[in-house]
C-alpha cells in the first residue's frame, strides 16, 4: 500500500503546499516536463530545495535520501517542496503526466543513474475469464461411462463426493472427494464412475486468456480450505437471481482460477478440510466470540476470559482463529483496538492518553509504540495528518 505525499511519512523527504509558486517574486526557474516513463533509470539530485507542481495527470514520486539506499513511492497529493540532497523522479499513474519542476537560479543538479532501473508495476490482470459458457452439478450412478469429447474451451470438474476416473489424451487420473481438474482446449477427455458408489461433481465450461495454462491443466488439485471456500461461494451464487449476479460469479470463478495458479506457492498446513458439521460449529462459535470482542473492545480482554466465557480450551481457541482468520486471538484483539483508536482520533473528542485508557492499554507509551509499529506512524503524527487534510 502506498502513502500520499500529504502523509506524515513524507516529511522525511519534503512537504506540501497549496498555492503555486510565484516565479518572479521568488526568483525561481521553471521547467515543464512531460513524461510517460514507468521504468526509472535516473534520478534528480539537487543541492537546494526544489518544487514539483503537477499540471496534468496523476503521478507518483519515487524518492530517497541516498542514491544506493531505500526508495519509497508516494502518490502525489498537492504541490511538493523537495528537501535538498534528495534523489527523486516522477512516475505517471496513467499514460503520461505533465509537471513543472521549479528550481532556484543558483541550482546544482546531478543526474544519478539507477542500476538496475526501478520499474513501477501497474496492477493489471494477467488472467482473464471473459465468459462462462455453462455450469452444472451432476450425480452419476455406479458404472457410469462417458466415452469422451474435445472442445475449444476449458472445462473444470470438481468432485464433491465419491470417486471419478478420468483421462486426458489417454493419460489416466483419479479424482476423489474435494479434488478438481481442468481440461485444456481441444483435449480428449473421458469420465467414468467405476466404484459401487455414486459420484457427484460440478462442471464449469469457460473461456480463459492467460500466459501459461499448463500450470493448471492436466493435474489433480486437492482443495485446500481457501480454494474450497471459493468453490462453495461460486456454487452458492450461481443460483442467485439478484441483479449483477453474472458479474459476481465471474469474479468468484476468477478467484478459483487464481488460487489454482497460486497453489504451488502456498504451504500445506491447511490441507485438511473440516466437515460440514465441524465448519458450521466453528462458524457459530467464532461469530459469537468476534461479536463479544467487538462489544468489549474498550475493555482489557484476556484470552482466559474468552476461554471461560465460551467454554473452549486455550489451544482450541488458538486453532479456531488460526484456521479461520489466519491470526491469533491476542493479535486480533490488539489489531481491533488499534483500528478503533484511529476512529477515535478522527473524532477529535479525546486526547491520545484518554484513547489509550479507554481501549484498555496499560500505558500511553505501550499504546503509542503499538500504534506506531502497526501503522508506521505515531498517534500524534496521525492526528496532525487527519486534521491537516
Amino acid at each position: 500500500m502506498y502513502d500520499k505525499t500529504s502523509s506524515a511519512q513524507f516529511k522525511k523527504y519534503g512537504s506540501i503546499y497549496d498555492e503555486p509558486k510565484d516565479l518572479h517574486s521568488d526568483e525561481l526557474i521553471q521547467r515543464e516536463v512531460v513524461t510517460t516513463d514507468r521504468v526509472i533509470s535516473s534520478l534528480y539530485h539537487f543541492s537546494e530545495p526544489v518544487y514539483v507542481e503537477v499540471k496534468d495527470g496523476m503521478a507518483y514520486i519515487l524518492i530517497g535520501d541516498s542514491s544506493d539506499g531505500e526508495f519509497k513511492l508516494f502518490g502525489i497529493h498537492r504541490n511538493l517542496e523537495i528537501k535538498a540532497n534528495m534523489y527523486f523522479n516522477i512516475i505517471p499513474m496513467m499514460d503520461q503526466v505533465k509537471f513543472n519542476l521549479i528550481i532556484p537560479p543558483n541550482y546544482n543538479l546531478n543526474i544519478e543513474f539507477l542500476n538496475p532501473p526501478y520499474e513501477y508495476n501497474r496492477i493489471l490482470p494477467t488472467i482473464n475469464i471473459p465468459e462462462i459458457m455453462a455450469y452444472y452439478y451432476t450425480i452419476k450412478s455406479p458404472n457410469y461411462k462417458f466415452k469422451g469429447e474435445r472442445h475449444n474451451i476449458y472445462e473444470l470438474t470438481f468432485v464433491d463426493n465419491g470417486t471419478l476416473e478420468t483421462s486426458i489424451d489417454n493419460v489416466s487420473y483419479t479424482l476423489n472427494s474435494y479434488d478438481l481438474i481442468i481440461y485444456g482446449k481441444n483435449q480428449l477427455h473421458t469420465q467414468n464412475v467405476n466404484s459401487d458408489s455414486s459420484c457427484s461433481y460440478l462442471t464449469v465450461m469457460f473461456d480463459m486468456e492467460c500466459k501459461d495454462d499448463s500450470l493448471i491443466c492436466n493435474r489433480v488439485f486437492h482443495c485446500r480450505k481457501e480454494l474450497y471456500k471459493a468453490i462453495r461461494t461460486f456454487a452458492k451464487n450461481i443460483s442467485s437471481t439478484l441483479p449483477y449476479t453474472q458479474n459476481l460469479i465471474l469474479s468468484n470463478f476468477h478467484e478459483i482460477i487464481i488460487r489454482l495458479f497460486q497453489y504451488d506457492y502456498l504451504g500445506t498446513e491447511s490441507d485438511k478440510l473440516p466437515t460440514e458439521t465441524q465448519q458450521y460449529f466453528q462458524d457459530e462459535l467464532l461469530e459469537g466470540i468476534l461479536a463479544y470482542i467487538d462489544k468489549m473492545v474498550c475493555e482489557p480482554i484476556t484470552i482466559e476470559e474468552l476461554c471461560g466465557k465460551f467454554s473452549v480450551s486455550r489451544s482450541s481457541l488458538q486453532t479456531l482463529f488460526k484456521n479461520n482468520l489466519n491470526t491469533s486471538p491476542k493479535k486480533y484483539i490488539n489489531d481491533l483496538k488499534l483500528a478503533k483508536s484511529k476512529l477515535l482520533i478522527k473524532e477529535n473528542k479525546y486526547t491520545i492518553s484518554e484513547i489509550a485508557f479507554m481501549l484498555g492499554f496499560s500505558s500511553i507509551h505501550y499504546f503509542s509504540r503499538a500504534f506506531t509499529q502497526h501503522f508506521e506512524i505515531s498517534p500524534s503524527e496521525y492526528a496532525q495528518t487527519v486534521f491537516k487534510s
